[in-house]
């Protein structure tokens, strides 16, 4: 998930560059790269935090697991 939203944000990166060169308008391309690349962050980190989130959940359900799995025995 976290790849596939950093390949397109390169992407979109790319083609803002290209499109600030087309244009001749370097500053108002540089701020629309730098506006594509703060809204990619805040998506990574939203990613990342929902990433933390359910890992805390797996680890949770295998302890509980281990636990039961003990007092079988």
């Amino acid at each position: 998930m976290l790849e596939v939203t950093a390949v397109i944000g390169i992407a979109t990166a790319s083609a803002l560059w290209r499109m600030a060169f087309t244009q001749g308008s370097m500053k108002r391309g540089m701020e629309a790269i730098l506006h594509e690349v703060q809204l990619l962050r805040n998506e990574l980190g939203k990613d990342i935090i929902i990433l933390k989130e359910d890992v805390k959940d797996h680890e949770m359900r295998i302890r509980q697991l281990e636990s039961t799995t003990k007092g079988r025995r």
